[in-house]
């Protein structure tokens, strides 16, 4: 348990430097209960999901990989990122891609993780029009809030409609 510890803490804090590196504005807190899916987070952190992200990792047939940034409830639309990135047959990163390209757990991938990998990412338009989202800040036990319009404000992201309402 201490060595899971130690790692996490390290993820904070490299997670911490990233925000620093981009200026990007953020409170990254922890949590007790895991936020691994999107109602563990709205259970952890008492949000209504609509305020809730999941940064998903996507792969290609040809190993290409794009990052999408959408609301906890909505369900992603491949069909429009293929249309975007011209990547045929995406599919979501299987566990071990994502820790080995991002570095982080499913339920742990802070949105800052595709800038500094360099992974061309897209933002739902809904994610863009709240006053604040959270996300997670590097583990399933820690929180990141901040305001979404810095995604393509410093990040750079791409905005467009990427998704389809869960609700």
């Amino acid at each position: 348990m201490e060595n899971k510890t130690i790692e996490s803490n390290e993820k904070i804090t490299y997670v911490r430097e990233l925000a620093n590196r981009f200026n990007f504005e953020c409170d990254i807190f922890y949590h007790e209960a895991t936020g691994k899916t999107t109602e563990d987070a709205e259970k952890a952190l008492g949000l209504d999901s609509k305020h809730i992200i999941k940064c998903l990792l996507l792969k290609s047939k040809k190993n290409e990989y794009v990052g999408a940034i959408i609301i906890g409830s909505d369900r992603l639309n491949l069909k429009t990122l293929e249309t975007l990135t011209g990547y045929k047959d995406l599919r979501l990163a299987k566990e071990e891609d994502i820790k080995q390209k991002l570095g982080f757990e499913i339920g742990g991938v802070p949105a800052v993780i595709f800038s500094e990998k360099r992974i061309l990412t897209y933002v739902d338009n809904r994610v863009l029009d709240l006053d604040y989202v959270v996300g997670s800040g590097g583990t399933p036990f820690h929180g990141m809030k901040f305001n979404p319009l810095q995604l393509t404000e410093k990040l750079k992201y791409q905005p467009h409609a990427i998704a389809t309402t869960g609700e």
